[in-house]
């Protein structure tokens, strides 16, 4: 029958094509529902990585209690409706762990603060002809604020007695280096003839029984030493700095020295407000943590230069009753090593007895090391507890590790620096971080 084949047929077109439009409005259904997937994990991620970014400077502003907002971008992503799965509804499989986050977010910052002190310690490196009179005119600058003190409170203008106590400390440092190179000059030819005659004694007694050392590498090596010193002195000096190569940088660095300390002790108010100015609406609080690490530096000077001039004027009269031809000499080095802590006072030690051993014997020496660690027991054990404060304190292990620290990156002069330095940026922080709970306190009432 032709009319139901018609309509066979046409039933089954009609068949095909709804079949044919389902899969396609199926397959248009997929294909928009990956699309919204593939959109709302996007979203996802982005949002994630922006509050990565923002994270940090969040933490920073909460930290100094300012008040931050996020900005239209964090209030869109805010705003986003949750179309997928929240990282607070999924499950902790897959999840990084709390402790490895908190690692991580350590790790990167101490890496930038390592290598911003990196930087910083490079960069002072290689101006260290600017950088090495700067910090010695500070640390004379403190020296010499007792005499101007005083001389303020005896009725002298400000002006008159930062000048006069910048002439005094000029005569006293010129005097002292002066006396020193004059007595070693004077002494020289006899201190070599004892210095090689005590030598070769200590020498020849490791030779013997019952040490049977080999000292022909010591002999050897002392003479070089020496014929090095004769040669060029100023060189020996500026190697032991290791900041200073040659001797017209040494003078060079001298002037540059004295003429910062007198523009820092006659004009540094006017310094110091200039320089704090730069840190802007935060000049205050600048201001008020530079002068925390001034006065803990004025205590610091205080403190070592009271020890170091006890100590000096008991052992140098010491070699002076023993004999020793260079006592004013070795009481000027006992001196200045008494400002590197911890060290300073055993290498000052070892000279001292080395001095003496060589240029008068066994029993001038024995003599000498029961002077020395009878001073420097009394100095740790009896003055620095009566003359130090709270804040000075300091752990003999960590003054160790910060004095070879100093010297390892510095030589003698970064051995010097680097106490006094710790000590002010503690002080530093500590007056920030009371600065901060203040103003956390004003806001929260």
């Amino acid at each position: 029958m032709p009319s139901m084949e018609i309509s066979s047929t046409s039933s089954s077109s009609t068949n095909s094509s709804s079949t044919t439009g389902a899969d396609s409005v199926s397959a248009r259904f997929v294909s928009a529902r990956f699309v919204s997937a593939r959109f709302v994990s996007a979203r996802f991620v982005s949002a994630m990585v922006f509050e990565a970014m923002i994270a940090p400077w969040t933490w920073c502003a909460q930290r100094i209690g300012a008040s931050t907002t996020l900005g239209p971008a964090a209030a869109t992503i805010e705003a986003m409706p949750p179309d997928g799965p929240t990282p607070d509804t999924r499950t902790n499989a897959g999840r990084v762990p709390e402790s490895l986050l908190v690692a991580s977010e350590w790790s990167w910052r101490v890496l930038l603060v390592a290598v911003a002190v990196g930087a910083f310690v490079y960069s002072a490196a290689y101006l260290s002809f600017v950088v090495v009179p700067i910090v010695v005119a500070i640390f004379l600058t403190a020296l010499l604020d007792p005499i101007r003190s005083r001389l303020i409170r005896w009725g002298m203008s400000q002006g008159w007695a930062s000048g006069l106590a910048f002439l005094i400390g000029t005569l006293l440092i010129v005097t002292v280096i002066g006396l020193a190179v004059r007595q070693v000059v004077s002494n020289f030819d006899e201190l070599t003839t004892q210095a090689n005659e005590g030598v070769n004694r200590l020498t020849d007694m490791l030779s013997k029984a019952p040490f049977h050392l080999k000292t022909n590498g010591a002999e050897s090596a002392f003479d070089r030493a020496l014929d090095r010193f004769k040669k060029n002195p100023a060189t020996v000096l500026s190697g032991a700095f290791s900041v200073l190569s040659t001797t017209g940088g040494l003078i060079a660095s001298s002037l540059l020295t004295f003429i910062t300390t007198l523009f820092f002790v006659t004009d540094r108010r006017r310094i110091f407000i200039g320089l704090t100015s730069a840190f802007g609406s935060a000049a205050p609080t600048a201001r008020t943590a530079v002068l925390a690490a001034w006065n803990v530096l004025l205590s610091y000077v205080k403190v070592t230069l009271t020890e170091a001039v006890v100590t000096a004027t008991v052992i140098g009269t010491s070699t002076a009753i023993v004999g020793i031809p260079i006592s004013f000499t070795l009481g000027a080095v006992v001196f200045l090593l008494g400002f590197i802590p911890t060290i300073g006072a055993i290498v000052s030690g070892l000279l001292v007895v080395a001095a003496a051993l060589v240029t008068k014997g066994v029993t001038q020496a024995i003599v000498m090391a029961i002077v020395v660690v009878v001073v420097q027991q009394l100095d740790a054990n009896v003055l620095y507890p009566l003359l130090t404060s709270r804040r000075l304190s300091l752990h003999p292990l960590a003054s160790l590790l910060l004095v070879t620290s100093g010297g390892v990156v510095g030589g003698l002069f970064g051995a010097f620096l680097a106490v006094p330095i710790a000590a002010m940026l503690m002080a530093a922080r500590s007056s920030l971080v009371a600065q901060t709970l203040l103003i956390d306190a004003d806001a929260a009432t």
